[in-house]
């Protein structure tokens, strides 16, 4: 009896699922896939317990160890590790702004040259050195860059350096 009832609710649920998720918008149909999975696992836990098999599940998970990098994208779900990509998200679109302003540039003037490295009128030597160097870490060719933005701050570093 036992044996034939487990089928048939595995059979109920995967009906009841399938209807729900065909009804259902994106946003709950994510919510539903979630929930049948957590219920799926909760399931099988509950009866590798119940038929002493629980040790299988120390088995499997041991097994996945080596997929680790394949299961990689559901670690962003781990509170730690969302702050750091999101950091390095944000690292990143920081970047792609300064690289957007720089490309827009054209250096005829001294001003636009004071534009391009982020500077106020009366920047000493050495202000125009560090604001240089620090961009051209950002936009060198050989960490991502193009020759044509090395090519602007450099070009931006010589007219306000002569």
């Amino acid at each position: 009896m036992f044996r034939l009832l487990i089928p048939v609710i595995v059979l109920i649920a995967i009906i009841l699922f399938v209807k729900a998720y065909n009804s259902g918008s994106p946003q709950r149909r994510k919510k539903l896939v979630f929930g049948f999975l957590f219920s799926v696992l909760f399931a099988g836990v509950l009866f590798l317990t119940l038929t002493g098999r629980l040790h299988y599940i120390a088995a499997v998970v041991t097994g996945l160890i080596p997929f680790a990098r394949r299961i990689y994208p559901l670690l962003r779900y781990v509170p730690v590790l969302r702050r750091f990509v999101s950091e390095r998200r944000k690292g990143k679109q920081d970047k792609d702004e300064s690289v957007d302003e720089l490309k827009k540039a054209t250096i005829t003037t001294r001003d636009d040259a004071l534009k391009v490295l982020g500077l106020a009128e009366g920047a000493s030597k050495q202000e125009i050195v560090d604001a240089h160097r620090k961009l051209m870490q950002k936009c060198h060719p050989d960490r991502g860059g193009n020759d044509f933005l090395a090519a602007q701050l450099n070009q931006a570093k010589d007219i306000l350096l002569s």
